[in-house]
């Protein structure tokens, strides 16, 4: 195992099988594994984790 490897997603594991991107830019996990977020599937369109989609939902009210 090396070391100095990233780590992704919120289990904050190194990348492994298929993975998903968040396209929220200054998101602090930006790639995600798809057992971890629910996906068997690459999302149609754009896809923000859990935690981005609130924070886009919560700068929508002010």
């Amino acid at each position: 195992v090396d070391p100095n490897e990233p780590l992704y997603c919120t289990c904050q594991s190194v990348a492994h099988g298929e993975m998903v991107a968040c396209d929220d830019s200054d998101c602090p996990y930006e790639w995600f594994h798809y057992a971890c977020v629910g996906l068997t599937k690459a999302p149609k369109g754009q896809w923000y984790c859990s935690e981005c989609a609130l924070k886009k939902k919560r700068q929508k009210r002010h």
